[in-house]
């Protein structure tokens, strides 16, 4: 031994060991010194190759080395024939150190990758074959095993329109860049697909050379699924935006007309009573049931989309519902005299949690339809009664009836139930309807019919607790002479472009006494006027040429003489969200067209009364 062997084994300032035991026995780690005793031993014994090993030596203050040994075995000269090892040895505790930590870093990024979920594997090229760790076979639901899947057997697990990526990244092992990202979709043994995501690198030697590909797979289905349902989520804005504007403009477009159209021919009815004659009256009486009719299905689709869009706001309170039928039924007379069947009201009791408007809309809705497919000379009966925790509103009608397959579609919208040939006014959305505003109000909707023998329309509403409301019972009106127009003061100022507009409205506002009316077309001269004028109202149409309602108010609220002067939307534009966007810019109320006479009227009169 020199001098480095006895520095290395911490022998210096002792002799060598006399004999391979004492060697063992002094120079190397007590775990290690069995396996280097029998490499030694058998290359004594018979192997004339030369060795290397690497083991540990314990050092006198406790530390611990490694060695490596490089030995040959020789014959000694001078001791016979026995053979001898003749070799070197060098520290290479440095070298198992970094082992260590890279092993430990190794297994730290294996924990993480398999608490992530996230496979990895390595490939020598596209045609070689790859290794797989546990986790890229619990990705497809595979028992993992030594192997992993040949190359046909991956592309078999694919889904097949992403057979063509995986390929490429296969070609890429020779001329892609450093890092290959892509995604696919994996068939799951029970039929699921799933998605992976798989990002890998070519590692390449000095030359550029690619020597293996290494890379890791991860499941990303949730937020793929995520992403699809955002996608979704937006495409479906975008059409309701989309849907909303058109109905927005559609409303708008025919509301137009049909102001002119309605409101003249109530002006023209009026004439009529005095001077026209029955048949010319009668023609009149038809165009406004048709100008109606129009403008009950405009209604009627406006309200369906507000109600899928979720913005027709419901406002539920105590409503006596002897009340509600008491003030529904008028609006049904004349129809029921047309078709020669005849109303009824059974026992009224209850009082329900109910938007009173709307549920005077669903009421009228059912009368209707009871009277529209009744037989001549059938009968409709309006009937409540509470039962248990709700208040339940019947209309039983001696009509056609209806078969189970029908019943079974009554509500879907649009569906007529195969009668939409028969002549029968409808749109067939109004049960739609009917049910989603029953349903917002907390309560139900049903139908009983059999073929022949009628329909009843059960509505079962939230009951008012108290109920202390009294029957309502429908008084006869008894008829009075018409009193004399009382005499007002004021003026207005209407803001629109449409002359047929402006000139119904004129000729409303003039039939009351004493009101004056001026107009202008467009936002900038309604604007100067009002500077100049000070009128004690302003209509403003939210669409005018120039720039639209809002920007007329931004302005009359922006001038001190004309900040204080109400002003009243009057327009086309009869969306939910139309009128809220109007009433929360700062307009006093907001008021539809087409317009309907008496309460365009009552209102002017309420806003002017008699001087």
């Amino acid at each position: 031994w020199n001098a480095q062997m006895h520095e290395l084994f911490d022998l210096a300032g002792h002799a060598p060991p006399r004999s391979l035991a004492e060697a063992l026995q002094r120079c190397v780690h007590p775990d290690d010194a069995a396996r280097v005793e029998r490499m030694v031993r058998n290359h004594l014994r018979g192997d004339p190759a030369g060795f290397e090993i690497e083991f540990r030596t314990l050092r006198s203050g406790g530390d611990v080395r490694w060695i490596m040994l490089r030995a040959d075995v020789g014959h000694g000269h001078g001791h016979g024939d026995g053979k001898r090892l003749f070799g070197i040895a060098m520290d290479v505790t440095d070298r198992h150190l970094a082992l260590e930590a890279l092993h430990a870093a190794s297994e730290r990024a294996a924990l993480i990758a398999r608490s992530a979920g996230i496979g990895t594997w390595e490939s020598n090229g596209p045609d070689s074959p790859a290794t797989w760790d546990e986790q890229m076979f619990h990705l497809r639901g595979l028992e993992p095993r030594s192997t992993a899947p040949s190359r046909e057997e991956r592309l078999a697990l694919l889904h097949p329109d992403d057979r063509s990526a995986n390929l490429d990244s296969g070609h890429n092992f020779v001329v892609g860049g450093p890092l290959t990202a892509y995604e696919f979709r994996v068939r799951l043994p029970d039929g699921e697909y799933r998605w992976l995501a798989s990002r890998s690198a070519v590692l390449r030697d000095d030359h550029g050379a690619a020597l293996r590909r290494v890379g890791v797979n991860w499941d990303v289905t949730e937020t793929k699924n995520a992403s699809l349902a955002r996608q979704q989520a937006d495409l479906a804005e975008r059409a309701s935006r989309a849907k909303s504007q058109f109905l927005s403009r559609m409303s708008h477009e025919l509301r137009t007309p049909l102001n002119a159209v309605l409101g003249f021919t109530q002006l023209l009815q009026l004439e009529a009573q005095a001077s026209w004659s029955n048949d010319s009256a009668g023609r009149l009486d038809h165009i406004r049931a048709a100008g109606e009719h129009l403008l009950a299905l405009i209604d009627d689709v406006l309200d369906l989309s507000s109600l899928e869009a979720g913005v027709l706001r419901l406002e539920p309170q105590p409503v006596a519902l002897a009340l509600v039928v008491a003030s529904t039924l008028p609006m049904a007379t004349a129809l029921a005299a047309k078709h020669r069947v005849s109303l009824r009201v059974g026992p009224l009791a209850g009082t329900a949690l109910a938007d009173p408007i709307r549920l005077r809309q669903v009421l009228l809705n059912l009368l209707t339809n009871a009277i529209k497919y009744n037989r001549p000379l059938g009968e409709v009966v309006v009937d409540s009664q509470v039962v248990g925790e709700h208040v339940r509103l019947r209309v039983r009608d001696t009509g056609r009836g209806m078969r189970p397959e029908q019943l079974a579609h009554l509500f879907e919208p649009f569906n007529r139930l195969g009668i939409e040939t028969e002549g029968i006014e409808g749109s067939g959305i109004g049960l739609t309807i009917a049910r989603a505003l029953v349903e917002g109000m907390g309560g139900s909707i049903a139908a009983t019919s059999e073929p022949g023998h009628g329909t009843v329309f059960s509505l079962a509403l939230i009951a008012h607790t108290p109920a202390a409301v009294g029957m309502a019972q429908a008084q006869p009106v008894e008829p009075v002479a018409p009193p004399v127009p009382p005499k007002r003061s004021g003026s207005l100022l209407y803001i629109e472009d449409n002359a047929v507009n402006v000139l119904l409205v004129e000729e409303l506002v003039r039939s009351l006494s004493g009101l004056q009316i001026t107009s202008e077309a467009t936002g900038t001269e309604g604007v100067e006027r009002a500077a100049s004028l000070l009128p004690d109202l302003i209509l403003i149409d939210m669409q005018l040429p120039d720039f639209d309602g809002f920007e007329v108010l931004r302005r009359l609220r922006t001038q001190p003489l004309t900040a204080d002067i109400p002003c009243i939307a009057l327009s086309a534009n009869a969306m939910p969200e139309d009128i809220a966007s109007a009433l929360a810019a700062g307009f006093n109320d907001y008021w539809t067209k087409p317009i309907r006479f008496k309460p365009f009227l009552d209102a002017l009169e309420r806003l002017f009364p008699p001087a």
